[in-house]
């Protein structure tokens, strides 16, 4: 009797035991299914974000070629990131901050050449139509900044631990300007309307996140800086004149960057150009192009 009893009392706990291990597993898989969802919404939340600033973008018309231009970098950048996002997945849930700060730092970026545009409009009669257009597209970009910020603050965590972060090889092409607009690679001085340089901060689990300085620097043969833009400090006290300079939010994984420098081609003669850069006031690393 004993011994049917102590059976039964097994039986009993088994049953119990699987009944749990059932409830925990349907308990995790509806997490991460909840997990999956938010990652889906905030993707293409991220996504429609860009999608309508690029529509904002492709909608002004302006005449004055160099504010055309800059448009046309502006809608490079935006493109490529929004190519970016679309091929996140979602184990990557961590990466979906710094989208949302890099947008937001576009929109801070550009601020500025929108009111440019509203300048130029502003005293020419011929362009009223576009002073419009372009009056109503910075208070949108104002109003979307606004949300992007109030969205990377709940989101941003600060870790007060130095580092220095190292970067990918540096890489650089020379640009030429077709007549429809649309930039390709040259190696010819006489062609050559822009430099585009690329590289990634490497991951860095012990430097501190938030807002990096990145500088470039483009120097020809004789040791002169190309479109200087500025000069800045860097850690080691050494002073540099740099040709551009981004402003980008890293959260100690590894983040691709771009920088389209738009040049004069009558500065630009045949040589060996070094493109230089620096990370968060240290030297990173350089590259060489030649051009006939």
């Amino acid at each position: 009797m004993n011994q049917q009893k102590t059976k039964n009392v097994s039986i009993l706990v088994l049953i119990i035991l699987s009944l749990f291990l059932f409830y925990y597993s349907f308990q995790k898989s509806n997490e991460n299914k909840n997990l999956q969802n938010i990652f889906l919404e905030e993707k293409a939340e991220l996504q429609q974000d860009l999608d309508e600033m690029i529509k904002d973008y492709t909608d002004v018309v302006v005449g004055k070629k160099r504010l055309a231009d800059r448009l046309e970098v502006e809608l490079i950048k935006m493109k490529n990131l929004r190519d970016s996002i679309k091929l996140l997945k979602s184990d990557n849930f961590g990466l979906i901050r710094k989208y949302r700060s890099r947008i937001a730092s576009l929109e801070r970026e550009n601020k500025k050449l929108f009111i440019q545009i509203d300048s130029l409009n502003s005293a020419n009669d011929a362009l009223t139509q576009e002073n419009v257009i372009a009056n109503e597209i910075l208070q949108q970009k104002d109003s979307v900044n606004e949300t992007l910020t109030e969205k990377n603050k709940e989101l941003e965590a600060k870790v007060a631990i130095g580092g220095i972060i190292k970067t990918s090889p540096v890489k650089a092409v020379a640009m030429k300007e077709r007549s429809s607009g649309k930039l390709t690679s040259t190696s010819r001085s006489s062609r050559t309307d822009a430099f585009r340089i690329n590289f990634d901060l490497l991951e860095n689990p012990i430097t501190s996140a938030g807002e990096k300085r990145v500088y470039i620097q483009i120097i020809d043969e004789n040791k002169n800086v190309v479109a200087p833009k500025g000069k800045t400090d860097l850690k080691n006290g050494q002073k540099v004149q740099y040709t551009d300079s981004l402003e980008v939010n890293y959260n100690n994984n590894r983040l691709s960057l771009v920088s389209l420098v738009l040049v004069n081609r009558d500065d630009i003669k045949k040589g060996k150009y070094v493109i230089s850069a620096f990370v968060d006031g240290v030297y990173s690393g350089n590259t060489t192009i030649k051009l006939r």
